[in-house]
């Protein structure tokens, strides 16, 4: 029988994966997913992942090798205090209407 995880271990186990993720993302999608998070935030009082792939899929930017790549990317823009977590969610237009993450551009 296996231990339960720890709410510990899944945020070590989630970090883990968006470190890998953001190693294998390219340098030029991550110049234009950084700059496509700031330009929608400075549009839209609040935002998702779903409103940045948007913005950069309709401005012809750099293509993610994988659709997590945008994570680590919001997560470093959290850190550095560019955006925040309204403590809502909304559902995906992209991901079976699973909940994501509001934004706001602080």
């Amino acid at each position: 029988m296996s231990e339960q995880m720890t709410i510990f271990d899944a945020i070590r186990e989630r970090d883990e994966a968006m470190g890998i993720i953001d190693q294998n993302t390219r340098e030029e999608f991550r110049k234009d997913a950084r700059n496509a998070v700031l330009t929608v935030g400075r549009m839209r009082f609040t935002f998702t992942s779903d409103d940045v792939f948007d913005w950069l899929d309709s401005h012809r930017s750099t293509k993610a090798h994988d659709p997590r790549a945008l994570g680590p990317i919001m997560s470093k823009l959290a850190k550095e205090n560019k955006i925040v977590f309204t403590g809502e969610y909304s559902p995906s237009r992209r991901r079976h209407c699973s909940p994501i993450r509001v934004w706001r551009l602080v």
